[in-house]
């Protein structure tokens, strides 16, 4: 069994107002002995360095940043995107730039996505984990074809291997059909761009699927965001968070839960078992 959490911790900020990263790192200690651990949100400074911080929390964890703003602030240098805490062997690491696309009218920022392969019963699991755009709609739009453009090259890949052989950077690295893509997507359930990634919009025959509607067809998404923070989210509990895997995982997802207690963020953290 691999377990997964995926969580947007706003900076460690809480909804009343306290920025914390050990109650952060308490609350998903209390949700889940997580073999990964997907955050969004992370944010690095001069003078607080919280993926340091985190990764001490869970020392038996490697961590793995991936900046989606990495600029000099007037404090110094400002880092801003996710990070991977993984207990398990790395076997590759990518880093994605994800589009962003001139949309004059919307305020954004880059985003970012960070990808890893590791072992799962003997072959390799890709787990990516992104925070795509809020206020800029064609920006995560464009973000969401990313997505699943890369989620239909692997599978492609993986039916068509490159040669065997090659030392060191060149060695070949093996592809793998299974993939989990978990995070803030920044879209709700009946959007056009939950219909793309989730291949119903145009007939995708190995789409992604979204892991509640699999094991909770008839249930209604559970919020992850909006519950505490009525400020920032004026239209009340909803959802926006989600893990997707490919096909070739349906049987394999066992359990996936939010947990709606923590006011720890203004998003909800979600955990997920994979047989």
């Amino acid at each position: 069994m691999i377990n997964i959490l995926s969580w947007n911790i706003q900076a460690a900020k809480g909804v009343d107002e306290i920025t914390s990263i050990e109650r952060i790192a308490s609350d998903i200690k209390r949700l889940s002995d997580a073999d990964v651990i997907c955050l969004q949100e992370v944010l690095t400074t001069s003078e607080d360095d919280q993926a340091s911080q985190l990764g001490m929390h869970f020392p038996e964890h490697t961590p793995v940043f991936g900046a989606a703003v990495d600029r000099l602030d007037t404090h110094g240098r400002l880092q801003f995107g996710n990070l991977i805490l993984c207990r398990l062997p790395l076997l590759a690491i990518t880093m994605h730039k994800l589009p962003q696309p001139a949309e004059p009218s919307a305020k954004h920022m880059p985003r970012q996505a960070i990808e890893i392969l590791i072992n799962h019963n003997d072959n390799p699991l890709r787990v990516v984990t992104t925070h795509l755009d809020y206020f800029a709609e064609k920006q995560r739009s464009a973000q969401i074809a990313y997505l699943s453009a890369h989620h239909t090259e692997s599978q492609q890949r993986q039916k068509n291997p490159s040669p065997q052989g090659g030392e060191a950077q060149f060695a070949s690295i093996a592809e793998s059909a299974d993939s989990i893509y978990c995070g803030d997507f920044n879209m709700n359930v009946d959007s056009p761009d939950y219909a793309l990634l989730s291949g119903t919009a145009n007939g995708d025959t190995n789409p992604l699927v979204d892991c509640w509607r699999l094991l909770h067809p008839a249930k209604p998404h559970l919020p992850t965001c909006g519950i505490y923070d009525h400020k920032q989210w004026q239209e009340g509990p909803h959802c926006r968070d989600f893990f997707f895997a490919s096909t070739t995982l349906s049987g394999n997802v066992k359990t996936i839960n939010v947990d709606t207690e923590t006011a720890a963020s203004d998003h909800q953290p979600l955990v997920m078992t994979l047989e």
